[in-house]
């Protein structure tokens, strides 16, 4: 997505999330999470602005060094 879609929304109304519903991974194994991660971190970044990202996926608890609670990692 290029950044000039930004100026396609000067004066609207901000907005509250994104979803990142379904995409095929690629051979690589890269996928939902992992675009979902960049995605968060770009907007971050670029806005200035603390973001979240939900992931639903316990089993990456330990890429994220997040241990317990029901996290993956023990």
């Amino acid at each position: 997505v290029l950044l000039s879609v930004l100026d396609e929304l000067e004066g609207t109304a901000d907005g509250y999330y994104v979803v990142v519903g379904g995409i095929t991974p690629t051979p690589l194994g890269e996928g939902k999470s992992t675009t979902t991660v960049g995605l968060c971190q770009a907007l971050g970044a670029f806005l200035d602005k603390k973001v979240v990202t939900c992931l639903r996926q316990p089993s990456q608890g330990s890429t994220f060094g997040i241990k317990g609670g029901a996290a993956g990692g023990g």
